[in-house]
């Protein structure tokens, strides 16, 4: 008996995912692109994750939201370590974010774009992340996710390259960091259900589908806010 044919199993859709995240990151952060990078990233990423919850197929659109994030990342770290002026135009105040990032890690200064520095913009980015997200069918929440990521791996870029081995890297991409990616990046999936999957149709449904997945990235997000209140006063490893 022949197997029923899904998109979201096909290796090609990963791969599609995977090419164009490489496109829309690398070749607008070495044109310097600051406008660009952030919208092409989150209206293609959310057209592959719509294709996925569209089929109610939750692993689908965990698994391509990540690859995307994860591979997207990579590129900007990559890029910061042999063209740092030339990104550094792709986003905005970017020399002014390398300078602060040095002075906090380096100077004990308070850590740049943070809950702590800046409270309102963080404050809206949760809201974006869950309520945008459920309003929206995840593209809002994609918004914030991609440029949260960016920023970290804008960052850990800017520190790897003064620390000078690639193997300070669990220093330079710091936990709570990954922890917000992470949990913000499924949050946004299974919020973005309801819109994609069932027009708000059977919202009590919906919950009783996925309240352990949002218990599950609600916490790790959570964790990964607490962990920025608390552990970049001590986040110096340098001599």
């Amino acid at each position: 008996m022949e197997r029923t044919y899904q998109l979201t199993r096909d290796p090609v859709f990963y791969l599609m995912a995977a090419f164009f995240a490489f496109l829309t990151t690398a070749l607008s952060a070495v044109l310097g692109q600051f406008r660009f990078m952030p919208i092409s990233q989150t209206v293609i990423l959310a057209i592959f994750m719509a294709i996925a919850v569209r089929r109610r197929d939750l692993r689908a659109g965990l698994g391509v939201v990540f690859l995307w994030l994860a591979l997207s990342m990579s590129i900007l770290i990559l890029l910061m370590l042999v063209a740092p002026g030339q990104v550094e135009r792709a986003f905005t105040d970017g020399f002014m974010h390398r300078a602060l990032t040095s002075e906090w890690y380096f100077a004990r200064s308070p850590l740049p774009a943070s809950f702590a520095t800046q409270p309102v913009p963080s404050l809206l980015e949760v809201l974006g992340v869950t309520l945008g997200s459920f309003i929206t069918g995840g593209l809002v929440g994609l918004w914030y996710v991609v440029r949260m990521a960016n920023l970290a791996a804008f960052s850990a870029g800017h520190l790897l390259g003064i620390l000078g081995s690639p193997l300070w890297i669990g220093v330079a991409l710091p936990i709570w960091s990954i922890l917000q990616i992470v949990g913000a990046g499924g949050l946004v999936v299974i919020c973005a259900e309801p819109l994609l999957a069932d027009r708000f149709v059977a919202l009590g449904g919906w919950l009783t589908r996925r309240w352990r997945h949002l218990l599950w990235f609600g916490a790790i997000y959570a964790a990964g806010v607490l962990a920025e209140w608390i552990l970049p006063a001590f986040w110096h490893f340098h001599s």
